[in-house]
């Protein structure tokens, strides 16, 4: 049995079209809706056969091999525009290969050997390499790969946002918002050129890339973390210098199953490890906030109470058999907020939020819905992380009884705060 798939594009294209109808149109669509759904259907067909020329060419090479298991398709059938994922249509066992790709069919880096860790947004001899092969054109033995960069569109990550998008967005992650554009690294550090398939491929690479190496079929499985409560990832991904890639299930995976790995908690993933690389940066780097489990990482200097503060702590939906919704926290290396003071900046920030949701919810029409809709799916992320981050850190500090001393700042003054009861009931009083 060969990869799942309608064997007719037409006839692809008709069945999808009827979802999409019937799913979204309960009375009767519009002219323009109707148009939308037929875009969106024929994207859909022609993505289909993307992926399947992609297998073949993986299938053709005396040494490459895909599972017959393994599936590329829409990854909600009833919202298109989320993409594909890689799913499996019967069962796997742990260990199992779910696809091999031999050295040549990898584009590799020129300056790098794939067994090095990369410590920069993207590998420079890398791109060079994604850009030699685009210039080939039909020349380049990558053809059915290349389409995938083709059709890659930019315009979702954070780099290519409108001014207005990308300012509130930053308001809202700041004060631990970074900068760090793609381009400016592809410009100042690999001095490259601002011309658009440079940039693209910069883009392409920061994106798509296992460090030194561009593995064909490994960048279509989807981002999810999995170090909590749920073993969503399910693959690794094993380079050899010289020899090639395999994907390998890391654990039984059921019929129907989607295929995951995640994009910073991985076994070659380095400082993204333990350096903050979570929720946020994953937005900044990739355009979308992630599922459960989450991670989220805070560094700061806060002149206000004059100290350091560094807080890190993964959050995920509760085990099953707790009540719906229920989450579960878990410090970074078990590092609860050692005092007070953390205490506070964890409160100090969920106001803070807070307040930025009672704005988002004026908005006045300049920001772009896509990026609008992505904005506030990230707050309310951020502020669900933070409500809970609060609540298990005034458990911890509250086993404590001590005096907390704090400046609340009101508009007519300062004043001194003195507070004797357990931390737990000592919030930041307002008067």
């Amino acid at each position: 049995m060969r990869i799942t798939c309608i064997d007719s594009p037409v006839r692809a294209f008709l069945i999808f079209f009827a979802l999409l109808i019937n799913t979204h149109c309960s009375r009767q669509c519009s002219a323009a809706e109707i148009d939308k759904y037929t875009k969106a259907a024929t994207n859909v067909v022609n993505m289909q056969e993307q992926h399947l020329e992609l297998i073949e060419w993986i299938r053709s090479h005396p040494d490459g091999f895909v599972s017959d298991k393994l599936e590329i398709r829409v990854a909600d059938p009833n919202n298109p525009a989320l993409g594909s994922g890689m799913f499996v249509n019967g069962p796997i066992k742990e260990g199992e290969l779910l696809y091999s790709l031999p050295w040549d069919l990898l584009i590799k880096a020129d300056d790098a050997s794939p067994d090095g860790e990369l410590e920069t947004l993207i590998s420079c001899g890398l791109v060079r390499s994604l850009l030699r092969e685009l210039r080939l054109g039909d020349e380049s033995t990558f053809g059915p790969y290349l389409k995938y960069f083709h059709s890659f569109d930019a315009s979702g990550l954070v780099d290519n946002w409108s001014e207005d998008g990308y300012d509130l967005l930053e308001e809202i992650s700041s004060p631990d918002w970074s900068y760090n554009f793609v381009g400016d690294d592809w410009l100042d550090r690999c001095d490259g050129s601002i011309d658009p398939l440079e940039e693209k491929a910069a883009e392409y690479v920061a994106t798509r890339a296992e460090d030194f190496v561009l593995i064909p079929l490994f960048d279509l499985a989807n981002h999810r973390n999995g170090h909590m409560n749920y073993a969503h990832v399910n693959k690794k991904i094993e380079v050899v210098g010289g020899v090639g890639a395999d994907g390998i299930a890391t654990r039984d995976i059921a019929a129907g199953e989607e295929i995951h790995h995640s994009y910073y908690l991985c076994p070659k993933c380095g400082e993204s490890l333990s350096d903050g690389f979570g929720t946020r940066r994953l937005l900044q780097n990739y355009g979308f906030v992630e599922s459960m489990p989450q991670r989220w990482g805070f560094y700061l200097d806060d002149d206000d109470l004059d100290e350091e503060i560094d807080i890190m702590f993964d959050i995920d939906y509760a085990k099953p058999g707790a009540s719906p919704g229920e989450l579960d926290l878990r410090w970074y290396d078990g590092e609860a907020p050692k005092d007070q003071n953390e205490l506070v900046y964890l409160r100090e920030e969920l106001e803070r939020l807070e307040e930025e949701e009672n704005e988002l919810n004026k908005d006045d029409g300049m920001i772009p819905d896509s990026e609008y809709d992505v904005i506030r799916r990230y707050l309310e992320a951020r502020i669900v992380a933070f409500r809970k981050a609060v609540q298990v850190a005034t458990e911890v500090i509250g086993n404590e009884a001590f005096r907390v001393e704090h400046d609340v700042e009101k508009d007519e003054g300062n004043k001194q705060v003195e507070c004797f009861l357990p931390s737990m009931f000592c919030s930041i009083w307002r008067f």
